[in-house]
């Protein structure tokens, strides 16, 4: 049924996969969240391991669209002997006007969607494609694949080297009821990520002044500036010694006159 034109995506199957690709990332990306959602909300499995859709693609559930694989990042798909062909549908796509359906999204995956267009491309930049057989559109999900769109590409181009297959046993992982959400998310946050955060209006997106993001990004100091750095700290940290040994001094001084001219003054 399946010819691939070139060599097999690579496969997700633990978390640590998933990380390595970087699938997701950096936010505002909601293709963590989605993967979340079509795993927990989209399909379940069958006594049998099958997974089956609870939804219907071709209706446009969802947002789900017919996806062409015009760039060929995905195998080719051939009939079988029955002359039944399979089908590639895509979802993920944030655009109402677009794809109205996209709206039943849950708030979770649609929330940074609100932000200025300046970052609107990062946040609708993830999509999930499923492999179906024609007319089964809730039946057997014979594949699923997470990809992204190409940086620079043209419009609406995917990068095949971000295009991966996931294990169905992952996905058996995502729907692990003790898991949830925000577990998933902080399992999957890559350390150097910098996490962002988002004012009350979601129009609105706050990010660190140019002073805060210098101190974020900067990189360690050569050895000479460590050692200038280091000398320069012991020099203050003397200087500081000195002083308080003076004071102390001039501190008992002064209470030692005090106590000499009250014993005087008592003896008048």
């Amino acid at each position: 049924m399946v010819r691939s034109i070139r060599e097999e995506c690579s496969q997700l199957s633990t978390i640590q996969d998933l990380k390595d690709t970087g699938f997701g990332h950096p936010p505002p990306r909601h293709g963590l969240k989605l993967l979340f959602w079509f795993a927990n909300d989209c399909v379940e499995f069958n006594q049998h391991g099958n997974m089956l859709l609870q939804c219907n693609p071709e209706r446009g559930d969802f947002g789900f669209h017919y996806f062409g694989n015009f760039e060929k990042i995905l195998p080719v798909l051939l009939r079988d002997c029955k002359d039944r062909r399979e089908s590639y549908f895509e979802v993920g796509n944030l655009n109402t006007e677009t794809y109205p359906e996209a709206k039943d999204l849950p708030d979770y995956v649609r929330q940074d969607y609100g932000l200025s267009l300046d970052y609107r491309s990062q946040c609708n930049k993830d999509r999930i494609i499923i492999r179906l057989m024609q007319g089964d559109v809730q039946g057997d999900v014979m594949a699923t694949y997470v990809t992204e769109h190409k940086e620079g590409g043209g419009r609406g181009e995917f990068d095949a080297e971000r295009t991966h297959l996931v294990n169905p046993d992952f996905i058996q992982m995502i729907q692990d009821p003790e898991l949830g959400l925000a577990k998933f998310l902080d399992q999957t946050q890559k350390s150097d990520v910098i996490s962002w955060e988002f004012d009350s209006e979601p129009s609105k997106r706050s990010r660190p002044d140019q002073t805060t993001w210098d101190n974020l990004v900067r990189t360690p100091l050569d050895p000479e500036q460590d050692a200038t750095t280091s000398q320069s700290g012991l020099s203050l940290r003397k200087r500081c010694t000195r002083s308080c040994k003076v004071f102390s001094v001039i501190l008992v001084v002064s209470l030692v006159i005090t106590l000499t001219v009250l014993a005087i003054l008592g003896k008048l």
